[in-house]
């Protein structure tokens, strides 16, 4: 079941919109009107896109919030209620359903548009690609009073995920493969917690002959979302799903560092655990200096971040640098249980 609310300029007269924008919002009433500014500030013409989005079962003040301000833009808007929580790519699918235009561009709610960018993804399809994933950002008005383990997101060069924050596609393409798949085990695992969805999507795409790109002048500011240590550790554990994406996706498995590790990083990392491991077995004291020696490029790669999390404080620098070994050991205990459940070795 669902409600449906209009702008008065979703209806005027003129010819059908070149494009759309979606977002599915959940619980986050704080943000709609700056995204709803950013999206009515486009620097295409009105008759030339319009907007739906979708209160995907938050509850609370949110439909009513979204409502007040379909009512007060002068974009062609569209605002949705579900009455259950679909998770994201349920509620982009509902939201897609609305829709008139050839091609769709997708945002998050945590997000702020810059003005050219729907222009810049219409441009982009209009080419000839099937799927694109444009810039993102982080708030420039947010960026420099982020506190340490605040979420915000930078896209500047292409990634085999296609995140949602900002990524379009030709509309024939989205339906062929169906859309977001809303019942995927790998991507609706942890709890109902969606991840890797946008992945998979834009593989499929790819997978069926469609055609993508990244383009840098479509262009998302992201905000600076408050967030804290516990939450980002418990973040860790979507790491366990990753070894399943990089079956599913060869984008992605292509992404992977020497094909059996995340990252450069966790590299680091994994080799840092396996010199403490053989120095606590041999008890030599060569093996000792060996396994400082072999912590040596881990600390190296996390230093400067764990000083930029501290305001140049060295003493706050060592207990960020703590929780970084945490953090990454966490995420090794994660990858450890993907490559068993999914039968990949991902480290």
């Amino acid at each position: 079941m669902s409600d449906v609310a209009f702008s008065p300029a979703w209806d005027a007269a003129g010819p059908p919109p070149r494009i759309s924008a979606v977002v599915s919002s959940y619980r986050r009433p704080e943000f709609l009107a700056g995204l709803i500014d950013a999206l009515s500030a486009q620097t295409l013409p009105v008759s030339d896109y319009e907007v739906v989005v979708v209160d995907n079962g938050s509850g609370g003040e949110t439909w009513e919030k979204l409502v007040d301000l379909a009512s007060g833009t002068q974009a062609r808007m569209a605002v949705t209620r579900l009455s259950e929580n679909r998770g994201p790519g349920g509620g982009r699918n509902h939201g897609v359903g609305l829709i008139r235009a050839p091609y769709v561009a997708f945002t998050d709610d945590d997000c702020l548009p810059a003005p050219g960018w729907l222009a810049a993804v219409l441009a982009t399809l209009e080419a000839g690609h099937d799927v694109m994933q444009g810039q993102v950002q982080a708030d420039p008005d947010e960026r420099d009073t982020a506190g340490p383990w605040d979420h915000t997101k930078w896209i500047t060069v292409p990634t085999p995920f296609f995140e949602t924050c900002n990524v379009g596609y030709r509309v024939s393409s989205f339906a062929a493969v169906g859309g977001f798949d809303e019942n995927d085990a790998l991507t609706a695992q942890l709890g109902g917690r969606a991840f890797g969805e946008d992945a998979l999507l834009a593989w499929n795409v790819q997978k069926a002959g469609g055609r993508a790109t990244f383009a840098p002048d479509a262009l998302v500011y992201h905000r600076v979302v408050p967030s804290s240590y516990s939450h980002l550790l418990h973040d860790q554990r979507n790491l366990v799903g990753f070894p399943g994406l990089g079956n599913r996706s060869p984008l992605v498995a292509k992404w992977f560092w020497h094909s059996h590790f995340l990252s450069r990083e966790s590299a680091l990392f994994d080799l840092a655990v396996a010199c403490l491991i053989v120095s606590v077995v041999v008890r030599k004291p060569w093996v000792v200096l060996g396994a400082l020696l072999g912590a040596l490029p881990w600390l190296r790669a996390r230093w400067p971040e764990a000083m930029a999390r501290s305001d140049g404080r060295r003493e706050m620098g060592l207990v960020r640098l703590a929780q970084y070994a945490v953090l990454d050991g966490v995420s090794l205990v994660s990858l450890l249980e993907g490559s068993v459940r999914h039968r990949r070795v991902l480290l």
